[in-house]
């Protein structure tokens, strides 16, 4: 149980002597000029909401460059992108959205079980794409661009119906779509 006092901004305005209580993980009560026995108290601070990042990848990559995200061994991806869910929680960021990575899924489902620690996660999994769009790595054999594909691809709403039901089946929470009309 812990208690964070200070100032509070609450997107609105700012109440000073402000505590926000904490437990099991959860905020429980926010107010002002509140008893914080029994509770460890951190004080001095400058309180603000969680913030919310629309749009990660979690690839767990050293290099943000294409060949990079898709050379990784998914298993050293996994590991990285948990120290990167750390690192994003200890800026604040208390909500991301991962928008394609072939472990974000799996990561959510941790941090919602307790096994990681990190922001909540809302995860897109495999996006649904055209063939030949944005998102098909046109310029690699065929074989080796499904092999690598972070999408479903579909070309008739038929198809693109089916994408997202897999998408979902999948464990997706948001769909992302790659397509040129």
């Amino acid at each position: 149980m812990i208690a964070l006092k200070g100032r509070i901004f609450n997107g609105e305005g700012i109440t000073e002597n402000g505590v926000v209580f904490i437990e099991g993980g959860r905020i429980s009560k926010v107010g002002k000029d509140l008893d914080t026995s029994g509770f460890n108290t951190i004080e001095g601070g400058f309180i603000t909401p969680g913030l919310i990042d629309a749009h990660v990848h979690f690839f767990g990559t050293v290099n943000d460059n294409v060949l990079e995200w898709n050379i990784t061994p998914e298993g050293l991806s996994a590991a990285r992108s948990a120290s990167d869910m750390i690192r994003l929680l200890s800026a604040g960021f208390t909500t991301v959205r991962d928008l394609g990575s072939k472990s974000a899924i799996y990561l959510s489902r941790a941090e919602r079980e307790g096994t990681l620690i990190g922001p909540r996660i809302i995860a897109s999994g495999y996006s649904v794409a055209e063939t030949g769009g944005n998102d098909d790595p046109k310029d690699l054999p065929l074989d080796v661009a499904q092999r690598l594909s972070y999408s479903f691809y579909c070309d008739s709403p038929w198809e693109c119906r089916k994408a997202v039901r897999m998408s979902i089946r999948q464990g997706a929470e948001v769909i992302k779509g790659y397509f040129v009309f």
